[in-house]
């Protein structure tokens, strides 16, 4: 070849090279994100106590009062917190009621009832900053603590409605069912970057047929890269022998 022509494949080799580096240091930024903050850090696992209260036998006369199986398609007795309950279902709607007080609590768990629960799971110093409650609608109102009056329902959050989320000092968020007293998800605010980061490094942005153009382009570059890599040092070890 002239000089001319190696000089050109030279720049294309250049060039090309940039390109097939681009997503690959993007994938590897992102992939760093997961090696210094592992998932279950993320999600607060090691900050759970891991302690769960036996459930606390039923009595005999523990039943739902007349007025509260009046027209009632399905109910549930359980116990949360030592307190013996009834979930009734009307359609879309669900009271509970205290079976030992044979009263209506509402439609969700009382909150001191909810955030003895909280206290008992979390293993860190339990401080509040808030506490939200969030509607089956996904709308969320300010129960206790500071901050906004409303939310709306957090993309970390994916279990069942109602729910009630705590918002603790340093950043730890728990989920918890506000009918059964469980914490179905715990986050730390690092997981809004964690999250951000996983879905670029999976690319969750592109459809799937963008996604193997993409691959199909890489790949097809990197040959490219190789070929002309390859070539360059064939003509270099010709020159020197």
């Amino acid at each position: 070849m002239q000089p001319t022509t190696w000089r050109k494949v030279w720049n294309w080799h250049l060039w090309i090279g940039v390109l097939v580096l681009t997503p690959l240091v993007f994938w590897l930024a992102t992939a760093l994100v997961f090696a210094i903050w592992p998932i279950d850090s993320v999600r607060g696992k090691n900050l759970s106590t891991g302690h769960f209260l036996a459930p606390a036998p039923l009595q005999g006369w523990m039943v739902p009062p007349h007025e509260a199986l009046e027209g009632a398609t399905s109910v549930a007795l359980r116990s949360v917190e030592n307190h013996p309950l009834a979930l009734v279902h009307r359609g879309n709607e669900t009271e509970v009621w205290d079976l030992s007080e044979q009263k209506l609590l509402g439609a969700v768990l009382p909150l001191p009832w909810a955030r003895e629960a909280a206290r008992r799971d979390f293993g860190g110093i339990y401080q509040e900053d808030a506490v939200y409650l969030f509607s089956q609608s996904g709308q969320g109102r300010r129960v206790a603590g500071n901050g906004p009056e409303v939310l709306a329902l957090p993309g970390e959050y994916a279990g069942p409605l109602p729910a009630y989320s705590f918002r603790l000092r340093g950043g730890m968020h728990l989920y918890m069912d506000a009918l059964s007293g469980e914490i179905r998800a715990r986050r730390r605010s690092i997981w809004r970057i964690y999250d951000f980061a996983f879905r670029l490094h999976s690319l969750e942005f592109l459809s799937d047929g963008a996604k193997r153009i993409l691959m199909v382009a890489v790949v097809g570059l990197g040959l490219v890269l190789s070929a002309t890599g390859l070539a360059m040092a064939m003509k270099r070890m010709r020159r020197t022998t």
